[in-house]
């Protein structure tokens, strides 16, 4: 009885008004470290301890902090120089050049080549480095791909798609040898538009292992005059018979050098406990969680690039989830609980897992005492009664727990058995811990300003709270351990993003920042090629198909250049010594 009346307290109007506050405009968007963030922090924490819980923070508060990258700025010597027959212009840094975040720092001088949309796509026969040299050069590209305009270009493929990604050019510059990559957006397709250096805009990311700039087309003309060529001309000549048109600027030296200043700050989880009340039970405890950060104003991950700078409030993703989570709690903190539970509201999810992560390695539980761990991540825009829950096949246990709570329900669940995913569960699974993620579907607003309060379903959202607690509070009375089950097939997107491009390996990797070039694991998928091959949680990726790999980012674009059936070379190093092997890629499912 004290259940179901703890359920009933469950309100849509109460986790409406959670939702106004966290996604107001005074908290902008909850950028991962910011005062707007602080802001969302300090009232999570309030709304804990009027429910009653115990700080399971650092130094006794609720505040579990840990240090992330804040964005790029210009530093004080940026420099771009063009020198022939003893005559030098000299460009400044924000009128017409700027580095891109990812670049690396330093200063250099070579001979540059023009080497048109700086794209090697053997699968369509089409290379712009073939037959020419340029290793220790500075290479000039343009944006986009050719015959951009053309729905029949073999570059409309969805595989094909990664060539346009900037961060592709600059890992295909450095593969082939070149010292530096300056970029032009490509004149003939973009001609009535306002040219703009779109460099640093909300963030930098992991260094791309080369100096890179964006320059406007008037410091690029200069550079193609002095060889008696035009950048639309050259871009005709390469678009009409799909064929590169490379060559080496003669008699030109370009001097670049690039100062960036990284920003660090800040970033904090909330973390509550809810003490269990059975003296056996509650040695183990129940992670309730939710990520409560956002794209404060917009950057590399918004999908509204065209409105840079504008507040992204992200109603559903995540201010509805974290409501959820208060909503639990207080209605626990009525009902009572067996287990101890731990609420958590997680930070830097957005930039990747970056909280959970955190909390994993710095637990406020013990992992080995954690019993499961439940995800809400958007679950605000129910529609036509469908939930997504994910990880039901974590424990052998789960499955039929879930769909036992959700009899009586008016909800239409969907399940999935993968425990991995785009958002914070994954940390919990990867360290071996069963969990469940509830979802109610991708839709147009998402990463976008227009993420706002009133398009939340409150009935519905109502609903899915109303289930989870259901869901948690069989978790919370079960006497019997649950058996652990590694899932075997990769799922798509927990938010609707589809299958992805490339082929698929397995590797899970760390999402924290590390010092060192590498892509560090956190496990393996069972059953994957990763696996298959032999690699462990703990290995440290170092190459990858022929391609260095620095971070994430090359890991990403290297396997997305791939296919089912490649098989692939790799060295990786565990505990300190470089190792090789070799996997057979699989189809994603």
């Amino acid at each position: 009885m004290r259940l179901a009346a703890a359920e009933e307290s469950i309100g849509g109007a109460d986790l409406l008004r959670t939702i106004q506050v966290l996604a107001a405009p005074e908290t902008e968007g909850r950028g991962a470290g910011t005062a707007g963030e602080a802001r969302a922090a300090d009232y999570i924490a309030g709304e804990f301890k009027k429910i009653g819980l115990k700080p399971a923070g650092d130094r006794g508060g609720y505040f579990q902090s840990f240090d992330i990258a804040l964005g790029v700025k210009l530093g004080r010597d940026n420099l771009l120089t063009l020198t022939a027959a003893g005559k030098s212009m000299y460009f400044k840094p924000g009128d017409s050049f700027r580095p891109f975040g990812f670049s690396d720092e330093g200063s250099l001088a070579g001979a540059i080549v023009f080497a048109g949309y700086g794209i090697t796509a053997p699968e369509l026969n089409y290379d712009d480095y073939a037959g020419i040299d340029v290793k220790d050069k500075i290479v000039l590209v343009m944006t986009h791909e050719p015959q951009e305009r053309n729905p029949q270009s073999p570059f409309r493929s969805p595989d094909a798609f990664r060539y346009t990604e900037l961060r592709y050019k600059a890992l295909n510059a450095r593969e082939h040898g070149a010292r530096a990559l300056i970029v032009v957006t490509d004149p003939n397709n973009h001609a009535g538009e306002r040219e703009e250096l779109f460099a640093i805009r909300g963030g930098g990311g992991a260094s791309a292992g080369i100096v890179a700039v964006n320059a406007l087309r008037s410091v690029v003309e200069a550079m193609l005059r002095l060889a008696g060529k035009e950048l639309s001309q050259l871009q005709k000549e390469i678009d009409a018979p799909l064929a590169p048109r490379s060559f080496v600027i003669a008699g030109v030296e370009v001097r670049i050098n690039v100062s960036l200043v990284r920003e660090k700050g800040r970033a904090k989880n909330v973390v509550g406990i809810l003490p269990g009340k059975d003296a056996k039970l509650r040695e183990q405890a129940i992670v309730i969680g939710a990520h409560y950060d956002h794209l404060g104003r917009g950057g590399e991950h918004s999908l509204a690039p065209d409105q840079f700078g504008a507040i992204h409030p992200g109603a559903d993703d995540n201010a509805s989830g974290v409501a959820g989570v208060v909503a639990l709690a207080r209605a626990f903190a009525r009902a009572g609980n067996e287990r101890t539970l731990v609420f958590a509201a997680f930070s830097g999810e957005e930039i990747g897992l970056l909280g959970s992560s955190h909390y994993v390695k710095n637990p406020s539980w013990p992992l080995e005492k954690t019993y499961a761990m439940i995800n809400m991540d958007m679950i605000g825009r129910l529609r036509d009664g469908h939930v997504y829950i994910m990880g039901v096949d974590t424990a052998a246990e789960l499955r039929p727990l879930v769909a036992q709570a959700a009899v009586g329900s008016t909800l239409e669940p969907s399940y999935s058995g993968d425990g991995y995913g785009p958002s914070d569960h994954t940390s919990f699974y990867a360290a071996g811990i069963p969990v469940l993620m509830f979802f109610t579907g991708p839709h147009e607003d998402y990463h976008r300003p227009s993420d706002t309060p009133d398009k939340i379903n409150a009935e519905g959202l109502e609903k899915v709270a109303r289930l989870v607690f259901r869901t948690a509070s069989r978790l919370d009375e079960r006497a019997a351990p649950l058996a652990v089950v590694r899932t075997q097939a990769p799922s798509p997107g927990a938010r609707g993003g589809g299958s992805g491009y490339g082929a698929y390996f397995g590797s899970i990797p760390d999402f924290s920042e590390s010092e060192t070039p590498g892509v560090r694991l956190t496990g393996v998928r069972s059953g994957s090629p990763a696996e298959t091959a032999g690699l462990e949680a703990g290995d440290v990726l170092v190459k990858f198909a022929g391609v260095s790999i620095r971070n994430l980012d090359d890991l990403s674009l290297a396997l997305r250049s791939k296919r089912p059936g490649d098989r692939v070379d790799f060295t990786y190093l565990r505990n300190g010594a470089e190792q090789t092997g070799s996997a057979t890629l699989q189809e994603r499912r």
